[in-house]
């Protein structure tokens, strides 16, 4: 090589060299964790399509999706006709308003989903940025590096983060991102940190008592501006109470009066005074309440390093948080879910602020404690990942495709009444109304039913939306529009002064033609009174899934048949997937009624908890008592027709029987 080339290459080898040293380990972790939180946005957008195309969305998603439609349609003071009443009382989430607009970026709704999603990995984005911060500041090189890997691992391995974006559509998301830039500002003692007061604030009354939380921890951790602190706190005091006054607060329960018990009172309405000093002087059923919910408290605090929670900064955001959901009645908001979603993307840069500051007092220590919650995160991941696909997705999609045909022939202006676990998807219109319970439903002119008895998140049992299919098509006159892959849709155009339409109770008899097994079709031709279920011919379950919720007692079954051949009438307790009784019926020469005796076992409580080992929850409370099933199996070749079926209560078993 000449002295020339030997000089130019020089400067080129220079350069390399000087690339290579500035590609520092934290660069690496920041490269890395980035790009780990930009494919868990694509995971998160994918499995949102997913559940949208699956119409597995219920009614949460038909509250926000209804409000949003409407708001983008023109309608700025839509009526949540789910709740009955105005959104803007649900939460007083403002924020739905301008969040609107993006339906005209894309006319689709999905679109809402979307948006939870971007929120959500934006506010991981500001916590990992911010870990690296604390990492970077508090240790060097590999020490530093290592650090915030951990954080990165607490925060991609949540596996609640995936429950929280399956839950439908909540504001929380967009809340955490809004919280997350306000709270990494006032750690880095930036005063643009009020920037995010307000957007923090349009997103409801949880976010004002986040506000009083980060206004706390602020007033501890600088002391030099302790007072803008307390203002803070003041102001998200303000906005809640501000918000209980004005009736803002429907959607949670009236505000405080969810908490009445706490005081010792069942009186309501009871005000904020009146409570705080009922819980004071009852101090010992707070601390009851939150003992007996440890399994779920440690459930949210556990995936994301527990350490985070004695970080200065973020404990009264935790406390705040954990108060406030596990002395709410029940386990709707103590399990892991949407509702602690603060916790899960906040406490990993509590957890390394925690770790880094222990690594310069005892480096040992720190190191391992940080592996132990590195390991244990990783062990919840591997735990609950795999189970939120079957948690979540429960709609057939031959039922999905039918629900798609359904949803694209109902009039926009008609009214849709529709199984809860797959509301959601017909909810861009004035008037959805979710099937939850029994009892009154309002109608409104033209009226289009849709239930799925057997799929979906149901709240309604399945032998109350079977009975209500048989009201629809009998005594109310409806007209069946289709009938496919489990899907009942009738149309119907109530009578002048209807108002309202009455859902069954679960306690009557279901028409077999509701529910056809895998060997059996529905006949619904001719007068609905000899509608009845028919065998295909082949072998298998003529007809399946006619079910009652009931206590454990005795029961009498009782199925009214024909067949020309022996067929195996059997009952099952769903709850615990248990054969209780089957009874061979040979041929019986026309139609009859076969009873047989079935006793409901106690087994509720078998499975208390789900999960495995110290990584477990104590899940929301499943419908009271068991769901007993009622099925007709034919081996195929004979000709069998299955007409109803009932389940009565045994005289003395300690139960009424039934109307």
């Amino acid at each position: 090589m000449s002295e020339a080339s030997a000089a130019g290459a020089a400067p080129v080898v220079g350069a390399q060299a000087r690339v290579r040293s500035a590609v520092t380990p934290m660069h690496r972790v920041r490269q890395i964790g980035y790009s780990l939180l930009g494919l868990q946005l694509i995971g998160f957008l994918a499995w949102s399509a997913i559940l949208h195309q699956r119409f597995a969305l219920t009614w949460d998603f038909s509250v926000y999706h209804q409000a949003w439609y409407l708001i983008a349609h023109g309608d700025l003071n839509p009526y949540d006709s789910a709740q009955h009443f105005y959104f803007w009382q649900n939460h007083s989430e403002l924020i739905m308003w301008p969040l609107a607009l993006l339906y005209w970026v894309w006319p689709h709704d999905v679109m809402l989903q979307w948006a939870q999603d971007l929120a959500l990995v934006g506010a991981e984005l500001v916590t990992f940025t911010w870990i690296c911060e604390i990492a970077a500041r508090r240790g060097r090189g590999n020490t530093a590096a290592w650090f915030a890997a951990v954080g990165l691992a607490l925060l991609v391995a949540d596996p609640w983060t995936w429950e929280a974006v399956s839950w439908d559509y909540h504001s929380e998301p967009l809340m955490v991102l809004f919280l997350a830039l306000l709270v990494r500002d006032i750690a880095n003692g930036r005063r643009r940190a009020w920037a995010w007061v307000v957007p923090l604030l349009a997103c409801g009354d949880v976010a004002g008592t986040y506000l009083v939380g980060v206004g706390i921890g602020m007033a501890l951790t600088k002391r030099s501006v302790w007072w803008r602190g307390l203002a803070m706190a003041g102001l998200g005091l303000a906005v809640t109470l501000l918000i209980t006054v004005v009736h803002g607060n429907l959607g949670s329960g009236h505000g405080f009066h969810y908490y009445a018990y706490l005081a010792g009172s069942t009186s309501l309405p009871l005000g904020l005074g009146a409570l705080i000093k009922g819980i004071l002087t009852h101090p010992m059923l707070s601390v009851r309440t939150i003992l007996a919910k440890r399994i779920d408290i440690w459930a949210n605090l556990g995936p994301v390093g527990f350490l985070g929670a004695g970080s200065a900064l973020l404990l009264p955001v935790t406390v705040v948080t954990l108060l406030a959901n596990n002395l709410f009645p029940g386990l709707l908001f103590s399990a892991p879910g949407f509702q602690s979603l603060a916790l899960y993307v906040l406490l990993p840069a509590g957890t390394i602020s925690v770790l880094t500051w222990l690594h310069r007092r005892h480096r040992k220590v720190a190191v391992t404690l940080s592996v132990v919650l590195l390991a244990q995160a990783l062990a919840w991941a591997v735990v609950w990942l795999p189970r939120i696909p079957g948690d979540w997705l429960r709609i057939p999609e031959s039922a999905a495709a039918t629900l798609t045909a359904t949803a694209a022939r109902i009039p926009s202006d008609a009214e849709v009444v529709a199984s809860q676990g797959v509301a959601g998807g017909f909810s861009g219109r004035k008037v959805i109304e979710p099937l939850m319970s029994p009892g009154q439903v309002p109608v409104h002119g033209e009226t289009w039913f849709v239930i799925v008895p057997t799929a979906g998140i149901e709240t309604l049992s399945t032998a109350s939306s079977m009975a209500f299919i048989s009201e629809l098509a009998g005594p109310l006159g409806a007209t069946l529009v289709t009938n496919a892959n489990g899907v009942w849709v009738f149309r119907w155009n109530p009578p002048t002064g209807t108002s309202s339409v009455t859902v069954p109770t679960g306690l009557l008899p279901i028409e077999a033609w509701t529910s056809a097994g895998a060997a059996g079709r529905a006949d619904v031709g001719g007068p609905v009174a000899d509608w009845h279920v028919t065998d295909t011919g082949g072998a298998g379950y003529v007809s399946d899934g006619m079910a009652w919720q009931v206590p454990a007692a005795n029961y009498q079954a009782e199925v009214t048949l024909s067949t020309s051949g022996p067929v195996n009438v059997e009952v099952w307790d769903d709850t615990s997937n248990t054969l209780l009784a089957r009874r061979v019926v040979p041929n019986t020469g026309g139609v009859q009624q076969i009873t047989m005796p079935v006793l409901a076992p106690d087994t509720a409580g078998a499975a208390a908890y789900s999960g495995w080992g110290p990584f477990r929850t104590e899940p929301i409370e499943p419908p009271p008592a068991q769901r007993l099933e009622v099925r007709v199996w034919s081996p195929g070749g004979e000709v069998v027709n299955v007409y109803s079926a009932d389940l009565t209560a045994v005289s003395g078993s300690g139960l009424a029987a039934k109307p």
